[in-house]
């Protein structure tokens, strides 16, 4: 798995990012949401997430999270939630 293309499938890829994409994907609801924006590296360390993933989801970094095995459709959940402090 030398590089992965956004939006193009990639079994290693999915296998890699698979904590990280459930993560995200549990985003769709409200209540996750705000628990999330309260406290992202402590939302993240439920499901296991490594440090370099939790600094990457904190950073909104997508090219970081793309190379982690992250999917651009899991990973779009993270623009439903506004980072603390942000207007």
């Amino acid at each position: 798995m030398d590089r992965v293309e956004p939006g193009k499938f990639n079994l290693g890829a999915a296998l890699k990012g698979y904590a990280l994409n459930k993560m995200c994907h549990t985003l769709n609801r409200a209540e996750n949401r705000a628990a999330f924006a309260a406290d992202e590296a402590g939302y993240c360390a439920r499901f296991g997430l490594s440090q370099e993933e939790v600094e990457a989801v904190v950073a909104r970094d997508k090219p970081r999270l793309f190379a982690l095995g992250g999917n651009m459709y899991f990973l779009a959940k993270l623009d439903r939630v506004k980072k603390a402090g942000a207007n």
